[in-house]
C-alpha cells in the first residue's frame, strides 16, 4: 500500500507508482530532503494539503496533521545519510541461485483462455429473440417525466425470465442491436410500488448487443466473424491465444525475478539494527494517508474513526502497524546497501527528471508538489530500486521454476 496523502483525482496514478515500488513504501518521506534544492516547497505543498483537508472535512483540526513529522525533527538523518555498514551486512548476493516462477503453458490452459477471453461477447448481426441475453439502455416515462428507479445504462437482461413488466421483454423480441424503440406499457394493478401501480408509461429503449458465447470446440468462421474476431479458421485462433498467454507467462517471470532476487538477498542477509526514527517516520505517514482518507470519505479524523469503528485507540493501531513498518524499513536499507555495493549513484536532479516524466499530461502537478504527495524517500527508493535491479539482472542468473 502507498501510504501517501493525496487527493482523489490523482489517487490512479499514485496508487500505480505503489505497484512499481516491491519492496513497500512510506508516505510523506524525507521532506527535508526534497526541499533542500529549494525551499519554497515547504509552504506551498503544506498549504495545498491543508486546503485538500479542508476541502475534505471542513476542518483542519487534526492531531495528526498537525504532529511534527519525524523528517522535521533536528536529530533525523535521512536513509540516504546513513552508514550503511553500520546497519546491513549483505549476503554473497552475486554467486546466488535464485528461481523464479513462470507459469506453465498446457494445451487445457489455451483452450480454458480461448474461451473465457475470446468466445464470450455481444454480437450485433440479428435481432433479438427470445431467450437471448441482451445489453441495454432504457428511460422510463410517466405523464412524460422520467421517474425514480426506470432509467439504466447498460444493464442486461435475459428475454423471457419476467424480469421486467409485461410486455416490456416481449417488446424487444425482433429489434436489432443499435436501434431503439418505444415501448407503450403499463404497470401492473398489483405492482409492488403503489405509486406506480396501474399507471400508463412509456419505455425508450435501446438495444446495445446480444450476449454470445461459444465453445472453443464448437466454434466455426461464423462464430467468430459474429463476435469480431479477425481469425479465419479455429488453427489461427488457438495460434493467438498461445502466443497472448505464452507473453503472459514471460511477463509474470520477468515480474517475478525482481521480487525473488530481492527477496532472496534480504533473508540471506543480515539487518543489525532498524532506525527506530525510520519506523517512526513509517508509522507517521501511514497515519497521515488514514487521515486524509477517514477525512475525505466519513467526514472524521482517523483517531476517531479507529474508537467508533474499531474500537481501538491511535496508539493500539500504531503497536498493530510497528512490525510491518520494520520489516518495511528492513527493505529500504536493503535496496541501499545494494546500490552502494554496486556503485550506483543516484542525485536529486536524476529523481526531479524521473519524477517530471511522471507527470507529463497531468495537470496540476510540478514536480515539488508531486514528490511532496509521494514522499521523497518513497520516490528516492523506487527509482533506485529501478536502477539497482536492471544492474542485478546483469550479475544474477534467475531460471523459471513452475513451482509457486
Amino acid at each position: 500500500m502507498l501510504k501517501v496523502y493525496l487527493k482523489m483525482k490523482h489517487q490512479f496514478m499514485i496508487v500505480c507508482l505503489a505497484g512499481a515500488v516491491m519492496l513497500g513504501v512510506s508516505a510523506c518521506g524525507d521532506k527535508k530532503a526534497a526541499q533542500e534544492p529549494n525551499q519554497s516547497t515547504e509552504s506551498a505543498t503544506a498549504a495545498e494539503t491543508q486546503s485538500v483537508v479542508e476541502t475534505a472535512a471542513g476542518s483542519t483540526t487534526s492531531s495528526i496533521l498537525d504532529a511534527q513529522r519525524v523528517s522535521e525533527r533536528e536529530d533525523y538523518v535521512g536513509l540516504q545519510d546513513l552508514n550503511i555498514d553500520d546497519y546491513v551486512v549483505l549476503n554473497d548476493y552475486k554467486n546466488m541461485k535464485v528461481t523464479a516462477y513462470k507459469p506453465t503453458i498446457e494445451d487445457a490452459d489455451i483452450e480454458s483462455y480461448i474461451n473465457s477471453n475470446y468466445l464470450t461477447g455481444g454480437i450485433t448481426d440479428r435481432a433479438v429473440e427470445n431467450g437471448d441475453v441482451v445489453n441495454i439502455d432504457y428511460e422510463g416515462k410517466e405523464d412524460g417525466v422520467a421517474f425514480e428507479g426506470g432509467t439504466a445504462s447498460g444493464a442486461e437482461l435475459e428475454i423471457g425470465s419476467g424480469s421486467f413488466i409485461p410486455g416490456f421483454e416481449e417488446g424487444l423480441i425482433g429489434v436489432m442491436p443499435g436501434d431503439t424503440t418505444e415501448l407503450n406499457l403499463s404497470f401492473p394493478e398489483d405492482y409492488r410500488s403503489v405509486e406506480h401501480a396501474g399507471k400508463e408509461v412509456v419505455f425508450t429503449v435501446k438495444v446495445n448487443s446480444i450476449a454470445y458465447s461459444v465453445e472453443y470446440a464448437n466454434v466455426t468462421s461464423d462464430d467468430m466473424k459474429r463476435l469480431g474476431l479477425p481469425y479465419s479458421s479455429k488453427e489461427e485462433l488457438w495460434e493467438a491465444a498461445k502466443t497472448e498467454l505464452e507473453q503472459n507467462a514471460e511477463d509474470t517471470f520477468e515480474a517475478n525475478k525482481t521480487s525473488a532476487i530481492l527477496n532472496q538477498c534480504l533473508s540471506e542477509s543480515t539487518v543489525k539494527e532498524v532506525p527506530e526514527h525510520l519506523v517512526e517516520e513509517e508509522i507517521q505517514n501511514y497515519e497521515i494517508y488514514m487521515e486524509s482518507m477517514c477525512q475525505m470519505y466519513y467526514g472524521m479524523g482517523f483517531e476517531s474513526y479507529l474508537s467508533q469503528s474499531q474500537g481501538i485507540t491511535l496508539a493500539d493501531f500504531e503497536e498493530d502497524i510497528r512490525s510491518d513498518c520494520e520489516e518495511t524499513v528492513k527493505k529500504y536499507l536493503l535496496v541501499e546497501a545494494l546500490a552502494r555495493a554496486e556503485g550506483i549513484e543516484i542525485t536529486d536532479e536524476m529523481i526531479r527528471e524521473h519524477a517530471a516524466k511522471d507527470i507529463e499530461g497531468y495537470e496540476g502537478y510540478t514536480v515539488d508538489t508531486y514528490l511532496d504527495e509521494v514522499g521523497y524517500t518513497t520516490y528516492r527508493i523506487y527509482v533506485l530500486q529501478e536502477m539497482l535491479v536492471e544492474r542485478l539482472f546483469e550479475i544474477i542468473s534467475v531460471e523459471p521454476t513452475s513451482e509457486q
